[in-house]
C-alpha cells in the first residue's frame, strides 16, 4: 500500500519583504511631513501678509535740518505706513517724504520689531538759479518756495543744462578772489554763450565769448592784482581784448585807455 504526502509549494512572488514595506512606510511619512510643512509656509504667508502681525508703532526720523522739521516728516511717513514689519511699502514713504523740494534723499530702513527708520538729507543751497530756484553743490536745480530761500546767495543764471558749467565757472572766480574781501553777486551765461558777471558791491565784469580761461586768468594775475582796491570806483571791465582790458570809472563817461595794457583790438 503506497501512501502520497503533499509538498507545500512556496510562491516566491507572494513572500513579504520587509524592506519595500519600510520604503513605503517612509515615502507616505515623507508625504504627510511635506503636506504639514506646506500648510505651515501657507498659514506663515497669511500671517505676515495680515497688517495686524507685528504693526508699525515708531516711526524715527534722523537728520541734520535748518528748512526741514523732523516732526512734519514724521507726520507725512506716518500718514502712509501701511501693512506691519514685512510687508510695509517703503518705497511708498520714500517717494512721499521725496516730494518736499528741501528733501534731497531718503533712506528708510525696518528696525525690529515695530520701527522705522527714516535718514533723511536736507538739500544744501550754494547759489540761487536765476528767479525761479536753487542750486545746490552738485550743481542740481531745486525749486522750494521762494520764501525759503535763504539770504545773501550769489545768482547764477544760463540757459537751460548750463547749471554745472555755471556752478563750476562760479567757484574758479571765487577762487582767483580768494585773497581779497569781493565776492561774486551774479554770474551769467547769455543766449549767445556770452559770459559777465558782477562783483557785490563793485563792477560788472564782461567775459565775452571766446577765450574765456584766458580773460579769467589774466583778470586774477592783473585786474585783481593792481585794482581790487579801486573795485568800488569801477562802473565795468572788459576783457575783450586780445592782451589787456578797458576800465569804465565811476562818474566818467569815457573808458580809461591807460588800463588796456597793450590792446590790439576788441573780440567776442
Amino acid at each position: 500500500m503506497s501512501s502520497t504526502m503533499a509538498v507545500p509549494v512556496l510562491d516566491r512572488d507572494a513572500e513579504v519583504n520587509p524592506g519595500e514595506t519600510g520604503v513605503r512606510a517612509g515615502l507616505v511619512v515623507k508625504g504627510l511631513l511635506t503636506a504639514v510643512f506646506l500648510c505651515a509656509v501657507a498659514w506663515g504667508g497669511l500671517r505676515i501678509a495680515d497688517p495686524a502681525t507685528l504693526p508699525i508703532r515708531q516711526v524715527v526720523v534722523r537728520g541734520d535740518f535748518i528748512h526741514l522739521s523732523p516732526t512734519a516728516l514724521k507726520s507725512t511717513a506716518q500718514d502712509v505706513v501701511r501693512g506691519g514689519f514685512f510687508n510695509v511699502n517703503v518705497e511708498t514713504i520714500r517717494a512721499t517724504l521725496m516730494r518736499d523740494p528741501w528733501v534731497r534723499s531718503v533712506v528708510v530702513k525696518r528696525v525690529w520689531p515695530d520701527a522705522l527708520h527714516l535718514y533723511v538729507r536736507e538739500q544744501s543751497a550754494v547759489a540761487r538759479w536765476s528767479d525761479t530756484g536753487l542750486i545746490n553743490e552738485a550743481g542740481t536745480v531745486f525749486s522750494p518756495p521762494v520764501t525759503t530761500f535763504p539770504a545773501g546767495l550769489p545768482v547764477l543764471s544760463g540757459p537751460a543744462g548750463s547749471e554745472r558749467l555755471l556752478l563750476n565757472r562760479y567757484r574758479d572766480l571765487e577762487a582767483g578772489l580768494g585773497n581779497t574781501d569781493w565776492r561774486v553777486g551774479l554770474l551769467q551765461l547769455n543766449e549767445r554763450r556770452a559770459w559777465s558777471f558782477r562783483l557785490e558791491g563793485g563792477p560788472v565784469v564782461i567775459i565775452g565769448r571766446t577765450n574765456v580761461a584766458e580773460r579769467l586768468q589774466r583778470f586774477n594775475d592783473t585786474v585783481v592784482t593792481h585794482f581790487a582796491a579801486q573795485f568800488n570806483d569801477i562802473v565795468s571791465i572788459d576783457l575783450r581784448y586780445t592782451n589787456g582790458f578797458s576800465i569804465r570809472w565811476a562818474g566818467s563817461e569815457s573808458t580809461d585807455e591807460s588800463a588796456k595794457q597793450g590792446t590790439h583790438g576788441k573780440e567776442n
